[in-house]
């Protein structure tokens, strides 16, 4: 099948407005990493993550979020920049580092790979190098399902990186958390395809959906 082909398909399946919204975020993406010398975009299989079995399982390869749009809505939300800014599947760490350029005082980044790991830090270090940021970072290599989170986060952050069976446990932990220290908090759920389990089990205030240049997100206030 031509290129010609292909495209008119994907015109004819999706619409032309869909198609274009796509093409401006990928090479978006592609900008962003080259203006900072970064490596969060490339997608990286399941079978490449080098974590056990029984985690693995669990999991959905890596796909970073789209820059564009999540600066967006980073612009809508308004996130005060003395919080704690937490990426649950923090991958290659794009979510930190447009977090860091609003001026969030921290990020932390909660990662079961220790490849998606290792590149994350290395991008924070190249970010850091070249921006001067002084956002303090900060990358776990752990099970997010068994990870006991500290009290002092605010914005909770998921671009559906796992199933059901890992997100009701960090649920869980979200929730000591709020038991331990009461206070308001953010969870930002991108792609939220598993969003009816969090709404059945979290105490929400309030629901926002945003869809910005492709990208879908449900924010809940809790």
């Amino acid at each position: 099948m031509s290129i010609y082909s292909r495209v008119f398909n994907k015109v004819r399946q999706e619409g032309f407005i869909k198609l274009l919204q796509g093409g401006v975020t990928y090479l978006y993406d592609l900008y962003y990493d080259y203006k900072f010398g970064l490596d969060t975009y490339s997608w990286v299989s399941k079978d490449k993550l080098e974590v056990e079995d029984s985690i693995n399982e669990h999991a959905v390869k890596y796909q970073a979020t789209r820059a564009l749009s999540l600066i967006r809505l980073f612009k809508k939300l308004k996130i005060p920049d003395d919080k704690v800014f937490i990426d649950i599947g923090s991958g290659k760490g794009r979510v930190l580092l447009i977090a860091a350029e609003f001026g969030i005082k921290e990020v932390r980044g909660i990662e079961f790979s220790p490849v998606l790991c290792k590149i994350a830090e290395n991008n924070i270090s190249i970010y850091k190098e070249n921006t001067k940021s002084k956002t303090v970072f900060e990358v776990i290599n752990a099970d997010a399902g068994e990870h006991v989170f500290s009290d002092d986060s605010f914005v909770y952050f998921m671009y559906n990186p796992f199933d059901e069976f890992i997100l009701k446990k960090v649920l869980q932990h979200i929730s000591e958390s709020l038991v331990r220290n009461r206070r308001k908090i953010l969870i930002i759920y991108a792609y939220p395809v598993n969003r009816k389990l969090i709404e059945t089990l979290m105490p929400i205030q309030n629901t926002k959906s945003y869809k910005i240049w492709g990208g879908e997100f449900v924010v809940y206030e809790i």
